[in-house]
């Protein structure tokens, strides 16, 4: 790589307006921002509560964390949290624990069935009740 090229980000698109999500993803961005500052970060954030990226769902993106890899893969669920968190200091552990094969199938189902529906549906109910209170 050349001197003065940027390495290409990881995108992480989150939803910045549920109140799991985001506090969640705001101390990612602390620790690795606190790490490598926010120009070498590895990671670039992106709030798809906001806006989404041409070419994507804004309801798919809302259902579960997605990331952008530099080949421009886009990955969901469980392999996008471990690619985060290899790059979040105090976390790669974790994601080398939740990469193992029996714990991978297992977060992967959990967060499948369970974790990723069950947020959605909060922020879902989240927006609908905002929407009610402004009538």
């Amino acid at each position: 790589m050349k001197s003065g090229t940027k390495k290409p980000k990881i995108q992480i698109f989150y939803n910045g307006s549920c109140s799991i999500c985001a506090p969640e993803i705001q101390m990612y961005k602390k620790l690795v921002t606190q790490k490598k500052g926010v120009k070498d970060s590895p990671l670039d954030f992106v709030d798809i509560s906001v806006s989404v990226t041409e070419g994507f769902s804004q309801e798919d993106m809302l259902k579960r964390l997605h990331a952008k890899l530099p080949n421009g893969e886009i990955i969901s669920g469980v392999p996008a949290f471990i690619t985060l968190w290899r790059q979040v200091p105090g976390f790669k552990g974790l994601a080398f624990l939740i990469n193992l094969p029996f714990i991978k199938h297992l977060a992967v189902k959990v967060y499948d069935h369970i974790l990723a529906p069950t947020l959605y549906k909060r922020y879902m109910r989240s927006i609908k009740n905002r929407k009610q209170c402004d009538i």
